[in-house]
């Protein structure tokens, strides 16, 4: 992601959320960070969560591929 988007109350609350997270088992983040990703599919478009998806996939690859370097 080029710039990281900045909004007070979405910030604090998901770096909350981020805190609250690792504090389960590791066997409870995907599941965790899949449920965020459905709610988020109830409300959007098809395409617009497709598009996401996309987007997100991108995302991973390029922190995958700067971790590896």
């Amino acid at each position: 992601m080029p710039d990281k988007p900045y909004d007070a109350k979405i910030t604090e609350t998901l770096q909350t959320v981020a805190e609250l997270i690792v504090l389960k088992p590791k066997s409870e983040w995907t599941p965790w960070l899949l449920f965020l990703l459905n709610e988020l599919q109830a409300i959007l478009p098809s395409q617009d969560y497709a598009d996401l998806l996309a987007q997100l996939e991108e995302a991973i690859a390029s922190q995958l591929a700067e971790l590896a370097s």
